[in-house]
């Protein structure tokens, strides 16, 4: 090795060794660089990094390497700082990022995390860039001993790879139809639409904005009845085309992030919604038509028929619509709203076939806007101004985390007040993470117009478009019937003392969340979790931390690694009930739930009836406390003949063809099913389904 240079810098090493940086520049060592980054990264003194990166240095000459890269230099530093003790720099210098190997497994295969995933290099650029963000979420955002609850599966931090967004929104047509599209720093505006078609344009463009600043749902409130002024005067044919637009424009919108079709919700009611009767309406050109919303009804109802006419023929090649999924609402004026039967059938006609409604029972002045809580309308001062100026309509909810049940039962060993305890500082520990995130994104908020999130502190209406005041913190479960099993010897389905006991955890956690959301000043709810890899994720977490205990109850195929707990409050997915007695057992849960909540009932291959299918709704409505149901059917889709049918096929029925598609619902939309992880596709294959006899 050449001798040092002493000219300027007398720690310079010789000028042949150069070093590749994460700039993609290849420039020459300078020890400095390693104090300089240490001083900004991390809280050691100078002396202490300046002693540091002369090690480095040292050890590097003795070395022989004439060409570093920035990674190497890197884990170098951290091992001197390991090697003082520092362990706490140590974790801010650290870099984010993937191994090599790791890199290349994700750009061959498909992610098994998210079915609504497609395998392409978009996605493989989401995959990446999550990575990084849920290591700097974990590092940065929430605290030590959160981040180690969510490692080792005590909770899940869902969506923990878009830290610096909130989780789903559910926004009001009538901003878009005010103000039309005009965002910061954006280069063009459009004013308000002033026909239908563009009217849809503008919202298909706003979702797939609003998709980029939120993780999860993006939903909109009344849509057929902030639609209907647009439709005054159309024929049935102009409808019905606006309509087929409508659900295909959302249904291939596959520009969100990782080239994912948008998570769409559309809210939709037959009877007018009772909050909008008196609203006076907006219009073509952002206008007020001089009408109520109330008297557009027949506008509202027709288009919504349309809108069940598309779902009900599918796609192209008969497949079910997998977005946007239509949320109807049924209340009790609905049942006093003439034409109620038949629209009630033609809905079960399209459920019984292709399964796209979800059935939402709006109770007691409530109205249940899932993943953004339910909203008590009419019953305060502020809620009534939203109702007055619905452009205000916008509930969001800013993170969602899961509890592991069952662990919590492992633990207690059987002790009912040791649960309990240990329940209760769970539920805080999640309170803790719900704020953490909360100072984060205000944070972020807080840089204003020049922000990541600009778009949220824009203020076109006397508000920011992220609204603190509607802002829900969701608090999920994972293996309620686990736990219960665990604890009593019985699935919540098998004895009124297993199904008491489930109540009285779910009793308790709503009351110890009421009692945090008092203490921290957060609107904080329960409700039913996603789970499409959180219940497979904690099944295996418990496999290999409690073993053998945790053997004897984790559901699926042990030997194969397709495990799972029951998702949320859900009973058994195995157990052969009567779906009647499903929705009620089920819907006692419900009442405790403000966030998402319902009961998936899956159909038989044979089609039941429609009339069947409507009778039971309401049965459930006025018999049941159940806050929504849905019907969940299997498909077989054929790439070659382009047909599809009920059912799980190994051929093709029509053409024999053998590279057949199984679609089903994993959660709450339709996917693949190549596309689930084994946990899914072990319960898919547990789970019992309802015959045609309703």
């Amino acid at each position: 090795m050449k001798k040092l240079e002493r000219a300027g810098n007398p720690d310079t090493v010789d000028l042949t060794l150069f070093v590749r940086t994460s700039d993609e520049e290849i420039v020459r060592w300078n020890r400095q660089r390693i104090v300089d980054a240490l001083i900004r990264e991390t809280d050691i003194d100078d002396e202490t990094a300046d002693a540091v990166s002369r090690e480095v240095e040292k050890q590097l000459m003795n070395s022989g390497i004439s060409l570093l890269t920035s990674t190497l230099i890197r884990e170098m530093v951290d091992a001197k700082l390991i090697e003082r003790g520092l362990e706490h720099a140590r974790g801010k210098h650290a870099r984010l990022g993937f191994p090599l190997y790791d890199v290349g497994q994700l750009i061959l295969h498909p992610h098994r995390g998210n079915a609504n995933l497609p395998h392409n290099p978009e996605a493989t650029n989401l995959i990446l860039a999550e990575g990084i963000k849920r290591a700097y979420g974990l590092h940065e955002v929430f605290s030590r001993e959160v981040g180690d609850a969510h490692a080792a599966g005590d909770l899940h931090i869902h969506a923990l790879g878009y830290i610096d967004r909130p989780y789903s929104i559910c926004s009001s047509l009538e901003y878009v139809k005010k103000f039309g599209i005009n965002l910061p720093h954006s280069v063009n505006v459009a004013g308000p639409a002033r026909h239908g078609d563009v009217l849809l344009a503008h919202m298909v463009r706003y979702a797939a904005i609003l998709q980029g600043h939120f993780s999860g749902v993006v939903a909109w409130h009344g849509v057929n009845y902030f639609f209907a002024p647009y439709l005054a005067g159309m024929t049935e044919d102009s409808i019905r085309q606006l309509a087929q637009m409508f659900v295909y424009e959302f249904a291939q919108l596959a520009s969100a992030t990782g080239g994912q079709s948008i998570f769409t919700d559309i809210h939709l009611s037959w009877e007018v919604p009772e909050y909008l009767a008196d609203v006076q309406a907006i219009g073509p050109g952002g206008e007020k038509t001089g009408k109520r919303y109330g008297e557009y009804l027949l506008e509202a109802q027709r288009f919504l028929w349309a809108l069940f006419d598309v779902y009900r023929e599918g796609d192209a090649a008969g497949q079910p619509f997998v977005f946007p999924r239509p949320i109807v609402h049924l209340s009790e004026g609905f049942f006093r709203t003439p034409g109620w039967e038949a629209f009630l059938e033609h809905l079960c006609d399209v459920a019984a076939d292709k399964g796209n409604p979800f059935f939402v029972f709006d109770r007691g002045g409530l109205l249940r806007l899932s993943e953004c809580g339910s909203l008590p309308l009419g019953r305060s001062p502020s809620y009534c101004d939203d109702v007055e100026n619905p452009e205000r309509m916008r509930n969001a909810s800013m993170q969602n985390i899961s509890l592991n049940l069952p662990r919590l039962a492992y633990r207690a060993e059987g002790d009912s007040r040791r649960l309990m305890k240990l329940l209760t500082a769970q539920l805080e520990l999640a309170v803790t993470a719900h704020v953490q995130k909360k100072v984060f994104i205000e944070k972020l908020l807080n840089y204003g117009d020049s922000g990541p999130l600009s778009l949220m502190t824009m203020n076109r209406d006397g508000h920011p478009y992220l609204r603190p005041d509607r802002t829900a913190y969701l608090v999920g479960m994972v293996g309620l019937n686990e736990l219960v099993r665990i604890s009593s010897g019985k699935h919540l389905h098998e004895s009124s003392t297993a199904l008491k006991l489930g109540l009285k955890i779910v009793g308790h956690m709503k009351k110890e969340i009421d009692r945090f959301s008092r203490k921290y000043g957060l609107r904080l709810i329960l409700e039913q979790s996603p789970a499409e890899t959180t219940a497979y994720r904690f099944a295996r977490l418990d496999l290999r931390y409690f073993s053998p205990e945790a053997g004897r109850h984790i559901r699926g195929d042990v030997v194969r690694g397709g495990l799972y707990y029951n998702n949320s409050t859900h009973l058994d997915v195995s157990a052969k009930m009567r779906p009647l007695e499903r929705v009620r057992q089920e819907g006692l849960f419900h009442s405790f739930l403000e966030g998402s909540a319902l009961t998936n009932l899956r159909l038989a291959e044979e089609r039941p009836a429609k009339e069947a299918l409507a009778a039971f709704l309401r049965q459930v409505f006025f018999e049941t406390q159940s806050a929504g149901v849905v019907f969940s059917s299997d498909f077989t889709t054929c790439p070659d003949c382009r047909k599809t049918v009920r059912g799980f096929h190994e051929t093709c029925p029509h053409c024999g063809e053998k590279s057949v598609k199984g679609l089903a619902r994993i959660t709450r939309y339709y996917s693949l099913i190549s596309g689930w992880n084994k946990g899914k596709l072990a319960e898919l294959g547990d789970c019992y389904r309802t015959s045609s006899n309703f």
